[in-house]
């Protein structure tokens, strides 16, 4: 049995001035541990998708991430 192989695509990285600092990745890691938690709440059917949509953009106050929505192209997916 021959198995399809689908090809790797990669976005060119974006060089940018800033440095980040421990506060950003601090807060890209909580808010990615949040969104972990609310991912598993929602796929549990304990949270509706509009209530995970609310509390993520909640948390994306509170903890911005390092990454904005766009900078990651998931249209393959």
């Amino acid at each position: 049995m021959v198995k399809k192989v689908q090809p790797v695509t990669h976005q060119p990285l974006i060089a940018t001035s800033e440095h980040i600092n421990s506060e950003q990745l601090l807060n890209d890691l909580h808010y990615q541990q949040s969104k972990q938690i609310i991912q598993n709440l929602l796929n549990k059917g304990l949270i509706s998708l509009t209530e995970f949509k609310d509390i993520d953009t909640l948390n994306k106050q509170s903890f911005p991430p390092l990454l904005g929505p766009g900078s990651v192209d998931i249209s393959g997916l």
